[in-house]
Formats: C-alpha cells, structure tokens, sequence
C-alpha cells in the first residue's frame, strides 16, 4: 500500500474523531467510547507507517517538506495525547485534538496531490544536531498544540456554565482547575522542548542564523512571557486559557512560512 493511500485512512480516522467532537459539540453529549479511542490508535499506528516510509526514502527524520512538517506534527499531538491525556486527567482532550489533527493531514494531503511526489533530501553526511533541532521543536509545537486545545475545552466549560442551562458535555468535561493545571504544564513541556530544539540550532555544523531560528526564539519568548504572566498571577484563568489558544497561531504561522 503506497504512502499517499496510508495517510489518506489516517486523516479518515481523525475524520471520525472530527465528526464525533462535532457530534459531541452540538448536542452536548459524551461518552466515553473504545471505539472512539480505537479510532484514533488506528489513525496513530497509520502515520507512524506514513513516518517510517517518508524516513526510508530520506534517510533521516521526515520533516523535509511541507506535508510531511504537517504529518509530524499531527503525529506529535496525538503522541503526547496518549502520554499524557490520562496522567492530566483529560481524556476527553483526544475529542478536541481529533479535528486539529484532521485539519493538518487535510492540508498535507491537499499539498501532495498538488505537487505531487517530492524527491528524496538526503543529508549526506547527517547532522545529528539538525535533526535534533527539527524534531524536539515540532514536538514542542504538539505540546502548544495541546495545551490550545485544553483552553478549548475551558473556554467551552465556562460559556456551558454561564449559560445556567449546561449540557451533557459539561459534566464531561473535567474540573476547571484541572484544566488549568494541565495548560500550565502543557505550556512547561513546549517550552523545555523548545529551548532544547533552539540549543541545537545552535550546536549543528552549519551555525547560520536564519528567519527561522529566530522565530522559534520569538515563539520561545511568546510561551515564557505567558507564563511569567500567568504565575505572577496577573491575568484570570479564562484569560490565559485564552491566551493560550491565540498563542497557537506562532507555531502555525511558523509553519505556514517553512
């Protein structure tokens, strides 16, 4: 089965977890669901193949284009998701995480039908640094991309609890603490992983500073400031669960610019 055609049944299965988080939304029911959760661990394992076949042909760590940044990314999000979805106690945020996910492949899948194959990048000799550089800070974006969700889902929470006619869903949803914990240690995680990915940056053989280095310092200085201001106790919960959905958009835009 060729690579195009394994990332096409993964986007399908996000697709599912996309139509039960719209489901979800409208009606303001959840349950919790095998199915559901089977759904998205069939969709991983499908990009952990498309992952293997883009890193044969490269020889290195499949992040050499756009699609393929995409793909990464998605598979970072719902990496962690399983990581630490239930250690935060939001195993409802795998029904936020599904359309973003979505969303990314639609776009890879789009790209690749419009370009179509890409040819082999090979690194010859390999930079471990570079590599290094590439990956952590994708997986950071993954944690951003998380904690965005999370402030999804209390911003969700407090406008049901406002309207005094709350949903099933709201009674789905986890504590409004808890969801602020687990932005606060989202956004921790990211930012460990972004400094590290920056450090690289600067360790790899060709030390050249480009536009890119320096937005994922922009970025770095974006996720620092917010929680500076969070901790200082300077803004409400609802605002720096705000806060750190707008923020999101950096990582995205930096994408948007590779």
């Amino acid at each position: 089965m060729n690579t195009p055609v394994l990332l096409a049944l993964s986007t399908l299965c996000f697709l599912g977890g996309f139509s039960y988080a719209v489901v979800a939304l409208r009606t303001g029911l959840h349950r919790p669901s095998w199915a559901n959760l089977g759904i998205m661990i069939a969709g991983f394992l499908l990009q952990c193949l498309v992952l293997r076949d883009w890193g044969a042909l490269h020889g290195r760590c499949p992040i050499t284009n756009a699609p393929e940044v995409l793909v990464f990314l998605g598979w970072s999000l719902v990496l962690l998701y399983f990581i630490l979805g239930r250690a935060f106690r939001l195993s409802l945020l795998g029904v936020f995480t599904a359309p973003l996910v979505f969303l990314l492949q639609t776009v890879a899948l789009v790209l690749l039908l419009a370009h179509g194959p890409y040819p082999p990048e090979k690194l010859v000799p390999t930079d471990i640094w570079h590599e290094l550089h590439a990956a952590v800070s994708l997986l950071s974006f993954g944690a951003f991309g998380l904690a965005a969700m999370a402030g999804l889902m209390y911003l969700v929470q407090d406008r049901q609890l406002k309207s005094h006619h709350p949903g099933q869903l709201f009674y789905s949803l986890p504590p409004i603490r808890y969801l602020t914990d687990a932005i606060t240690r989202l956004l921790g995680i990211g930012l460990i992983l972004l400094s590290g990915g920056i450090v690289s940056a600067y360790l790899m053989n060709a030390r050249t500073f480009t536009p890119h280095v320096g937005l994922s310092a922009v970025i770095w200085a974006a996720y620092a400031g917010l929680l500076t201001w969070h901790f200082l106790r300077r803004g409400s919960p609802k605002r720096f669960a705000g806060a750190s959905v707008v923020a999101f958009l950096l990582p995205l835009m930096q994408l948007a610019l590779l």
